[in-house]
């Protein structure tokens, strides 16, 4: 993947969380420095924890039904304590839901602590 061994520069919330950016900049010793924009568009829900110091080892695409499966236990809780856009009643209808507007799920991995997962419409990197 390019963004292999690239560093969380920073990231961004826009037009009231349907877009995210990401900022990462290659950056070692011996090297030119490559500076990388991410845009997540149509974004409906995402999560980072852990964001200091990241390398990221991976942006990886992955089945959003299989996903949002293996996060149900923190999509009961969110949509508890601060609601989820599009849920309605149960896991099973949410799903559903996100699938027919061809939302898609990615999920970004650190070296170090930083993990996180996004779902939107659209990804586009320079």
């Amino acid at each position: 993947m390019r963004f292999h061994d690239y560093q969380l520069e920073g990231y961004s919330v826009l037009d009231r969380g349907k877009t995210i950016n990401l900022h990462l900049v290659y950056d070692y010793e011996d090297r030119d420095i490559d500076n990388s924009y991410i845009s997540f568009s149509d974004v409906v829900l995402y999560h980072f924890i852990h964001t200091y110091e990241a390398i990221i080892i991976d942006i990886e695409e992955i089945p959003l039904s299989e996903y949002l499966h293996s996060i149900a236990e923190e999509l009961t809780e969110w949509r508890k304590w601060h609601g989820l856009k599009y849920w309605e009643s149960d896991l099973t209808t949410y799903i559903t839901k996100l699938e027919s507007m061809n939302l898609r799920a990615w999920e970004i991995t650190s070296a170090i602590g930083f993990y996180g997962f996004i779902i939107a419409k659209e990804i586009a990197s320079d």
